[in-house]
C-alpha cells in the first residue's frame, strides 16, 4: 500500500509541475498579447494621424491635390 501511495505522490508531483509550467507559459502568452495589442493601437493611431495630416495639407493646398 506504501507503494501506491509513493507512486500516487510522484504522479501527482509530475503534474503539479507540468500545471506550473503551462501556467507559466499562459502568463508568457498574455503578456505578449498585451505588448501585440498595443503595438497594434500605436500602429493605428500613427496611421489615423498621418491621414489627418494629409487631410490637413490637401485643405490647405487645394490645387496641389
Amino acid at each position: 500500500m506504501a507503494q501506491n501511495t509513493s507512486l500516487n505522490n510522484t504522479l501527482e508531483e509530475e503534474l503539479r509541475l507540468m500545471l506550473i509550467q503551462k501556467n507559466n507559459e499562459c502568463n508568457l502568452y498574455k503578456e505578449e498579447i498585451k505588448i501585440l495589442k498595443r503595438s497594434v493601437a500605436e500602429e493605428q493611431e500613427g496611421k489615423y494621424r498621418a491621414y489627418i495630416k494629409i487631410a490637413d495639407l490637401q485643405k490647405a493646398n487645394p490645387q496641389k491635390y
